[in-house]
């Protein structure tokens, strides 16, 4: 053969490799998996539950060969398994352990399943296995250590998952992403346990070569030696601990995990810790996620986390300055800092960074001018940056032409800042502007036209401001992809004709506080927004009329404060938050559907009762969280049915005219928090039954007709009461001692009723009266928990707890559900005995009023350390004795009262007492200021004498009065004569007047 014969050759190389191709090509297609392997599939499949027959593939009857069935990757060149993914396909039942079989696995995905059993810890013997995802797929119970057999384990996924996640609430889990990061909603805790737990983790360290960790959501509380083990993973790229329930997060002296690029260790349990320096030692970290831990002092001072693309160090204490390093890392993408105390300015070098997609800042402490901020920033910054929230801080000065040279800004968020002067007309060049919110802030003038340029913007908030001004057409003019519109409490006009079209299609709006300026009518142009389902806020408008038919098809509407009149239908359509409060409304109450979850109703004129609403048979329960019908004219009794309601947090149904006894079946209601009946005609002991509303923060039963004693189980069951008023009523007998067990109590109300007995000295157990709060008391108050009851964030409604107290001579209100003001008030009794020295030790007591009982002895030398006190009313008592030196010295002292004691002697000089009014101290014995009596060495011995002589009557008469009844007693039991004389006398008098009736 002639090699050198081109065609010659390409035949000659055809007809020897072509048939060796060939053989190897139907050699890979003969590959067929193992018997054994099959058999286990099989097996496998025979075990587990399959509702959706996404295993019908595997048949033996159909296809031989398992290598091409769903999910199953064999080995090219042995046919054995190598990889099984089962992911999401909704599996149940149980796995079995024929799944030995397949020795060859190194892929084994099952997560996002339901097979609802403990691990199998047989999975230990899958020696080969690189990737092992458990994730999501419904394991529970402890991780067996034997899964630290697979050793050539890279990636290990047993993310779980809580079996319960509360109503309305999104999931910790990062089911949303932002350009491939977690999206940063925020949710409240999970207050159930994780599904998966360990006991320990120290069979990880015998995974050495493990690349990603991910074990969200597993219990892994007692692992305190968790970061020992961690740093046993030199090859760790990614660990995920998010919601671990961890508490201890320990220092390194050494840092081996150097190769870590993504942290996350969010919505843990590090109270009362500074964050560890050694995180910020990882010097190829890309992604850190510290949020929602309780982390208290400064942010770390230095960093090598020099390529950090993005941090989130929200929901925190954080209280230092930011930090040089942090905007010096030039890569950063991602800056979360929400929710802390940082302080200081921001630095202007935020404003340098080239790829910054998202600076935000809110709910913090920072101030200075935004114009040191905002007015020298970089042509990249300006390019990149999506998202620029400042909500809360107190950033000062005039909103700048510079912020109209963003290029991509799509949400910007100055809300409740202290900025002046006017909307610049810049900002209508924020094309890609989506929300725009400035609530809250100083500004003036009229919004300028310009704004009109804002050719994307879906949202616009300023609500809340100081605005001045009319609105007309020519701000929508261009508007036409708004979509939320919010700008409520300003002091706006909207000034459009009859017949204007806006050019958009809201579905959400908010103009409260406006002036809509067609008289009292509801504008007719709101009828062109067909899509206006979320949200519609008219509150304090001044509308009037009935209420359209066609807005009881938005999900949250807010029509308070207005003239509106008459009757409302039935409200079981798509609504859920409703808020009509302070009206004109009239009639009976409408009924309502299980979607409905707040109903303010309240200040209207309804009339009735209410058992046609809590009792109707339409639907077995329903969802209603909150209700308040309070300050109506609604009547009868309280029925009891209250079974139906278990979702209610918020009842009050207070200054109406209702009567009869509290019911039974309120105990059902497990979650309530707020509970007020006061000013009705309620009557009756206060019901057993609500031992069970363990949740309670406050029980309001003021101005009523309640009899019986307090009952002890309020203090034993009742733990989380803020909130205590029984003001008013008829209760009698002793203050039961387990009321001091209510740690948590900040307003005590008793006071007019009929209570007898000592005041209990235990009651320096109020412990919430004696520590100050803490920064991680105001963030369970105000942050991480709730601060309202209600869904609203823009004022639809929003509820806030109120107390009626007595300060100062008057009643004064406070809002908030967990208010800073504490009060006790136990006034107008038949309280005997002394003040008790324990009392003093509520050093963060603001008001004390023990005013009108039969109190006696000295007022408590100590008195003085009750520094917050800021009125205080002893009046109406017996105390005696002289005024404590200690009580010219509480600066905040704005109210006293000490009038008809037997106090006696000089009122102490000071800085307080010597301002208040001369009837603070009448009806007692004391000289110098205020009053006029001299307080010389003459006037004192006047005095005093003056006092003595009247003690000395009081002491001689008593002696004579004992005197002469002894003589006279001795001389009856002595004298037989006298003695039948004397009750032959009271006989004849006895039957004289019996006979004459």
């Amino acid at each position: 053969m002639d090699s050198s014969n081109p065609s010659i050759a390409t035949l000659s190389f055809f007809l020897i490799f072509f048939p060796i191709t060939c053989f190897k090509l139907c050699k890979c297609n003969s590959i067929f998996c193992p018997q054994i392997e099959k058999q286990s599939l099989l097996s496998l499949k025979q075990s587990l539950q399959d509702p959706y027959h996404q295993l019908s593939s595997w048949d033996d009857g159909n296809d031989v060969n398992c290598c091409k069935w769903n999910g199953v990757v064999c080995n090219n060149s042995t046919g054995h398994v190598h990889q099984l993914h089962l992911r999401g396909l909704s599996l149940r039942g149980q796995i079995n352990s024929s799944l030995l079989n397949l020795k060859h696995l190194t892929h084994l995905d099952l997560s996002l399943n339901n097979f609802k059993q403990t691990i199998p810890s047989f999975f230990g013997s899958f020696t080969n296995l690189e990737l092992f995802n458990l994730s999501f797929a419904g394991f529970h119970g402890v991780i067996p250590h034997t899964i630290g057999n697979l050793s050539y384990l890279r990636t290990l996924d047993m993310a779980g998952f809580p079996n319960i996640v509360p109503t309305g609430h999104n999931n910790y889990y990062h089911s949303k992403t932002w350009a491939g990061y977690p999206d940063m909603e925020f949710a409240a805790h999970v207050r159930f346990p994780n599904l998966l737990q360990v006991d320990n983790l120290e069979w990880l360290t015998r995974l050495s070569g493990l690349e990603n960790l991910n074990m969200n959501f597993v219990n892994l509380s007692r692992a305190t030696d968790w970061v020992q083990v961690i740093n046993t993973l030199p090859s760790l790229q990614q660990l995920r601990f998010q919601n671990c329930s961890l508490s201890y997060i320990s220092p390194l002296s050494y840092l081996n995990i150097t190769s870590l690029t993504l942290l996350d260790l969010s919505s843990n349990n590090f109270h009362s810790t500074e964050v560890p320096k050694w995180i910020f030692g990882l010097p190829n970290l890309h992604f850190l996620d510290l949020r929602n831990n309780s982390f208290i002092g400064p942010i770390p001072a230095n960093s090598n986390a020099t390529k950090l693309k993005y941090i989130d160090l929200s929901f925190n204490f954080l209280n230092s300055t930011v930090p040089s390093w942090l905007y010096s890392c030039i890569d950063l993408e991602f800056v979360v800092l929400d929710f802390n105390f940082l302080t200081g300015a921001v630095p202007a070098g935020f404003t340098n960074l080239c790829k910054t997609r998202r600076l935000s800042l809110s709910n913090n402490n920072f101030q200075g001018n935004i114009f040191d901020l905002f007015g020298d920033m970089s042509e990249c910054f300006l390019e990149t940056l999506e998202v620029l929230d400042f909500q809360l801080n107190q950033i000062s000065g005039q909103l700048i032409d510079q912020i109209g040279e963003f290029k991509s800004l799509e949400y910007l968020n100055f809300n409740k800042n202290l900025l002046t002067g006017p909307i610049p007309a810049s900002m209508g060049k924020l094309s890609s502007l989506k929300v725009l919110t400035l609530s809250g802030n100083k500004l003036t003038q009229n919004l300028p036209h310009s704004l009109g340029q804002l050719f994307n913007l879906e949202r616009f908030y300023i609500f809340d401001n100081k605005l001045e001004g009319v609105v007309t057409e020519i701000l929508f003019a261009n508007l036409t992809k708004l979509q939320v519109f919010s700008a409520s409490y300003n002091q706006l006009s909207l000034n459009v004709s009859q017949s204007w079209i806006p050019p958009f299609q809201l579905i959400a709006l908010g103009l409260g506080s406006w002036s809509l300026g067609s008289g009292s009518k509801i504008p007719s142009w709101l009828e062109t927004q067909k899509n206006l389902s979320y949200f519609l806020d008219l509150s304090d408008t001044g509308i009037s009329g009935s209420v359209p038919s066609w807005f009881w098809n938005t999900r949250v509407l807010n029509l308070s404060h207005n003239q509106l009149h008459g009757e409302i239908p039935d409200v079981r359509g798509a609504a859920q938050f409703i808020y009509l409060s302070s009206n004109k409304l009239e009639g009976p109450l409408p009924r309502v559907g299980d979607a409905l979850k707040e109903l303010d109703l309240s200040n209207n004129s309804f009339s009735g009762g209410i058992s046609h609403v809590l009792c109707d048979e339409a639907y077995p329960t329903y969802s209603l969280e909150i209700l308040h019908l309070g300050e109506n004219l609604l009547s009868g009794e309280l029925p009891d049915c209250w079974k139906k309601w278990p979702s209610l947090r918020y009842l009050s149904l207070g200054n109406n005219q209702m009567y009869g006894r509290i019911p039974p079946s309120i105990g059902f209601l497990a979650n309530l928090e707020s509970l007020n009946l006061q000013s009705n005609r309620f009557s009756g002991e206060i019901p057993f039954a609500m031992h069970n509303c363990i949740k309670l923060v406050k029980m309001g039963l003021a101005d009523n007709n309640l009899e019986g004693s307090i009952p002890a189980w309020v203090g034993t069951s009742l733990v989380e009461l803020r909130i205590l008023i029984l003001r008013s009523n008829n209760m009698s007998g002793e203050i039961p001692s387990k009321i001091c067990q209510l740690s948590y109590l900040q307003i005590l109300d008793l006071s007019n009723n009929e209570l007898s007995g000592i005041i209990p000295r235990c009651i320096h157990n109020f412990t919430a009266m004696v520590m100050k709060r803490s920064l991680l008391d105001l963030f369970r108050q105000y942050g991480n928990e709730k601060s309202w009851y209600s869904y609203s964030m823009f004022n639809a409604g929003g509820f806030t707890e109120n107390a009626l107290i007595v300060k100062k001579g008057g009643k004064l209100e406070f809002d908030s559900i967990l208010p800073l003001v504490t009060s006790i008030d136990l006034s107008t009794n038949n309280l005997s005995g002394e003040i008790p020295d324990e009392l003093t030790s509520l050093s963060e007591l603001g008001s004390l009023n023990l005013s009108g009982n039969q109190l006696t002895g000295l007022i408590p030398e100590n008195i003085g350390e009750m520094k917050q006190l800021e009125s205080l009313d002893l009046s109406r008592n017996s105390l005696w004795g002289r005024i404590p030196s200690s009580l010219a010295f509480i600066s905040g002292l704005s109210y006293l009262d000490l009038s008809y004691n037997n106090l006696t002697g000089r009122i102490p000089d000071g800085t307080q007492l010597q301002s208040f009014n001369v009837s603070s101290f009448f009806g007692n014995h004391l000289c110098g200021l205020p009053l006029t009596s001299n307080c010389s060495e003459g006037g004192v011995k006047e005095m005093n004498e003056k006092a003595a002589e009247i003690e000395w009557f009081y002491v001689v008469f008593s002696l004579s009065y004992a005197l002469g009844f002894s003589v006279v007693c001795t001389t009856l039991v002595l004298k037989k004569t006298w003695r039948d004389a004397y009750f032959g006398f009271l006989e004849r008098m006895w039957i004289r007047l019996t006979t004459s009736t």
